[in-house]
């Protein structure tokens, strides 16, 4: 008997201890809300620049809500959102994940009490403060406008405002000291921005401050950290280092990333979810040579690693999007075509010497390239530009594109690109529609393309601007 007993309970301690592993590994979160009677309670997070829904619950009784799971919520802000995707509140999700939320419906914030979880102790704790500063903030701001309206002196009302933001800033930075090692304190530390020290604000070099700002602009925020993700800080803080601090064109873009992402690593959820950001900005650039930073995502990431959410008929897209778009990148020779000309002659753009070389693909059906072509007639006859054109048509129909050169008096070397000794000109130039354009230097290389015709003569007099005090310097 006593062995059995024993057993028995050797038998319920390995229960326990599987049950305790169990709801340590889990999630469950409590929320009762006075007031609110909606069957369903969505729980979303914060993703990058996304919402995503993470589960789904419906009402215990009126008002009250049980989100459970097996495993551990990744850290981050979450929102209890209602049936019609409207947010209630958010909440922190941190290291405590067996918490009870209390509030009712006149006022989420003010009214919420919190048990089982310290970060969202400190988190309401804060908010509570950061709403009461606000409206005195606000009712100082309206006394002092009011007062200056009437031509009266403001200057202590001023003083006592400045002395609130200082205020703030103090109790934001006695949150983040006084309760290192949570959720809370990493993220107010990733909101803050940087601050140039007064030495480098006041030096004879006005550069200084912009570089301190610049090499020091991601000290308070860990890119690696990918509970950071989850909140609306990590992405508007990388879109405020492209927007603030880097340099606009293609090389600069290309070392920015190159530099975060390196910094976001070893988290492959971070890496995955940049990545594909950034595919998604330069994949259709808004901007000319700005595919270039597309094709370096493909060759250098892609291509070399396991990002996240890439299946590989994705990734062989990717990779025939690149292969198309590297031979025709900007400073790049352009690829050869022997086409033929009107008279049935073959005809290339190398055999021509001008400084710089139009080639224009149109389509004698097409109605937006007359007026590309009477801007390239313009173009063509101003001698102020050395320039010869080498339109090619796309349409099969020789006897309509020859009727359409000489009714449009379109000039230059007029080729039909279905009639070919060279690679499809669809391949080689990334044609799927007219009109476009490609300009080249005196030496076939790319320096614009997809340039309206009207906005050639301003490239060309821009380019040589630069180029010109490249070869002085």
């Amino acid at each position: 008997m006593l062995k059995s007993i024993k057993i028995l309970s050797v038998f319920i301690i390995i229960l326990l201890s599987l049950y305790t592993y169990g709801t340590e590994s889990g999630y469950e979160i409590k929320i009762k809300i006075r007031g609110y009677s909606d069957s369903t309670m969505l729980l979303t997070s914060y993703f990058g620049e996304k919402i995503k829904l993470v589960d789904t619950t419906y009402s215990i009784k009126s008002g009250e809500y049980l989100f459970t799971g097996e495993k551990k919520l990744p850290g981050g802000i979450y929102m209890a959102v209602s049936s019609d995707k409207k947010k209630l509140f958010e909440f922190i999700i941190g290291e405590d994940q067996k918490f009870i939320l209390q509030t009712d419906t006149a006022d989420f914030i003010q009214n919420m009490k919190v048990s089982g979880s310290k970060d969202n102790k400190i988190f309401y704790s804060y908010l509570r403060n950061n709403e009461k500063q606000y409206k005195l903030n606000q009712e100082l701001t309206e006394r002092i406008d009011s007062l200056k309206s009437a031509s009266m002196d403001v200057k202590s009302l001023e003083q006592k405002r400045d002395s609130l933001n200082d205020n703030i800033v103090n109790y934001k930075l006695e949150v983040i000291n006084n309760n290192e090692g949570t959720f809370v304190s990493t993220l107010l530390k990733a909101m803050r921005d940087i601050e140039v020290p007064d030495s480098i604000n006041n030096s004879t070099d006005s550069t200084l401050a912009f570089w301190y700002y610049r090499d020091n602009f991601f000290t308070n925020i860990d890119l690696s950290d990918s509970s950071l993700l989850r909140t609306p800080v990590y992405m508007r803080k990388v879109k405020q280092y492209f927007d603030q601090v880097v340099v606009f064109n293609p090389d600069s873009v290309i070392v920015a990333i190159d530099y975060i992402l390196k910094e976001a690593r070893p988290s492959r959820e971070t890496i995955g979810y940049l990545v594909w950001h950034f595919i998604s900005e330069y994949q259709n650039p808004k901007f000319m040579g700005f595919d270039k930073v597309f094709v370096h995502l493909v060759d250098e990431y892609f291509s070399k690693e396991e990002i996240e959410n890439t299946t590989p008929s994705i990734l062989t897209s990717l990779q025939e999007r690149a292969d198309k778009l590297r031979p025709i990148l900007l400073e790049q020779p352009a690829p050869n075509m022997l086409l033929i000309d009107t008279l049935g002659n073959l005809r290339s753009f190398s055999e021509i010497n001008s400084n710089y070389v139009v080639i224009f693909f149109w389509d004698s059906e097409c109605g937006i390239c007359g007026k590309e072509i009477t801007e390239l007639i313009k173009l063509y006859g101003n001698s102020d530009y050395d320039v010869e054109i080498y339109a090619v048509n796309v349409n099969s129909d020789l006897e309509k594109w020859k009727e359409a050169v000489i009714e449009k008096k379109l000039p230059g070397i007029n080729v039909n690109g279905t009639r070919s000794a060279t690679k499809d000109f669809h391949d080689l130039y990334d044609i799927y529609g007219t009109p476009v354009i490609y300009v080249l230097d005196k030496n076939k290389r790319i320096i614009a393309k997809r340039i309206g015709a009207g906005k050639i003569a301003e490239f060309i007099d821009s380019y040589e601007k630069i180029h010109n005090k490249s070869v002085s310097n």
